[in-house]
């Protein structure tokens, strides 16, 4: 698995082949999916995390880290929340075919704007006080002496 040089920890979408995965899904073509590196994936997953930072930024204490969880089958593992993931995942996935690849039949581009759409739906989401990432730190933004997780979250923007 890769890791982000601004924060040392794993990307947010885990390894770079799972990108590469999301993008064989939509049939883009053996040429264009010889393209797709390491070195690639790995500029946009950077991108894509950067930004996530930012959308959170007003309610989470950012980058968000890894929290150690109890797996079903008893094991520790350190891992992101789901829901960031998978959004981080099918962004970077959407991002990386919208914008290098500009030619792709319109079912490709549809679904790889779709991507980039419900990506973002899904962190506006995660902001939403109905929705939080279980163990992450939140911010307060009301008062410094209201602990964050007794008030409600400052809304950036509407959620689509």
């Amino acid at each position: 698995m890769g890791t982000s040089p601004t924060t040392g920890q794993g990307f947010y979408s885990g390894d770079w082949k799972d990108v590469s995965d999301v993008c064989r899904v939509l049939n883009i073509g053996d040429g264009k999916m010889s393209q797709i590196d390491k070195g690639l994936v790995e500029r946009y997953q950077e991108k894509i995390d950067r930004e996530i930072d930012a959308l959170l930024s007003t309610v989470y204490v950012t980058p968000i880290i890894a929290k150690n969880f109890v797996q079903p089958d008893g094991t520790t593992k350190s891992v992101f929340p789901g829901d960031l993931r998978q959004a981080a995942l099918y962004w970077t996935a959407g991002l990386l075919l919208a914008t290098e690849f500009q030619n792709l039949e319109p079912n490709a581009s549809e679904s790889a704007t779709n991507y980039i759409e419900n990506s973002r739906r899904m962190i506006f989401a995660l902001i939403r006080p109905n929705h939080w990432m279980r163990g992450h730190e939140r911010r307060s933004n009301i008062s410094r002496t209201l602990p964050s997780t007794m008030q409600p979250p400052f809304y950036p923007e509407a959620n689509f």
